[in-house]
């Protein structure tokens, strides 16, 4: 069946550092007209999912199809996709350069369009914002229905703009009061690792709902390069590689486990590069840690 891409604009960019990390946020309109008729679109996105647009590549000047990971929630923000993008400095970036670009402010001050695909409902009456996945497998980071989130322990560790899914959940929680009305509420731990604090990404807004909500949601950022003296939380790595004398691989779980100590008793939520997840999933091994769940999205 032929795609649908509607025309969004872009209505803010944030810059959190500068040619390295941006949050970008798109607006898509309420009604797509196809072949002279008008349809409604839908937002229903789930946390922890992500939308598909089409963003300019920077070394190929050609439109790429590209998965964006949606920080905010279409309850609280409906038709306004907000995400969080790096510069990968792998050496085929192309978009996530771009985006860290004068051209995309350029965009946005003209109302050049960016596309992002849509759906049919299942009767073929409307449309939807598509979404990558409507379950939750161990590969990626959907949010658990309405029913079951409320009811757990969840451990989240975001690396750098790993935070983005989690960033989405939060919002989510916090608008449904982190599930209290279904008795006794999920309990949240946010661990997000950034290297100096420039990179630390709605951090006030962060810390609010933790003031807001303090028996259901902790929020603990951790510095690994530079800090201030008068930083209370986490510095250093999370989990640390070292060698046994034979030179096999040792992971030490040690600085996460001072935030954690009960791994086991949590379900545990990673998102950021590859080799952190499969360090963090050999030191679970080597500890003999069997978390309740486990779940990863990488790069």
């Amino acid at each position: 069946m032929h795609e649908i891409f509607v025309p969004a604009r872009i209505t803010h960019l944030l810059t959190i550092e500068s040619q390295e990390i941006r949050a970008v946020e798109l607006t898509v309109p309420e009604v797509y007209e196809i072949n002279g008729v008008s349809y409604s679109v839908r937002d229903a996105m789930w946390p922890g999912t992500a939308f598909l647009a089409r963003p300019m590549g920077y070394r190929t000047r050609k439109l790429r199809r590209r998965m964006y990971t949606r920080s905010n929630c279409s309850m609280t923000a409906p038709y306004v996709l907000q995400t969080i993008i790096n510069h990968t400095h792998e050496e085929k970036a192309d978009t996530s350069i771009w985006w860290q670009t004068s051209e995309v402010e350029d965009w946005m001050r003209k109302g050049i369009p960016l596309d992002v695909r849509l759906e049919w409902d299942d009767a073929h009456t409307g449309l939807h914002i598509y979404e990558n996945t409507k379950i939750c497998k161990p590969s990626n980071l959907r949010l658990e229905p309405d029913g079951e989130w409320e009811h757990m322990r969840i451990v989240a560790i975001g690396f750098s703009t790993g935070l983005t899914p989690f960033l989405s959940y939060v919002r989510y929680m916090a608008a449904h009061d982190f599930g209290k009305s279904t008795g006794e509420g999920v309990r949240f731990t946010l661990i997000v690792s950034v290297r100096h604090p420039g990179q630390l990404m709605f951090h006030e807004e962060l810390l609010e709902v933790e003031r807001l909500f303090p028996q259901h949601f902790r929020y603990h950022p951790v510095l690994t390069r530079v800090w201030p003296d008068d930083w209370k939380y986490s510095t250093g790595r999370l989990f640390r590689v070292g060698a046994t004398a034979s030179g096999e691989p040792v992971v030490d779980l040690g600085p996460l486990r001072q935030v954690v100590p009960d791994l086991q008793g949590v379900h545990l939520r990673f998102c950021g590069n590859k080799e952190a997840c499969h360090q963090l999933e050999m030191g679970l091994r080597q500890a003999g840690i069997t978390p309740l769940s486990f779940r990863s999205e990488v790069w």
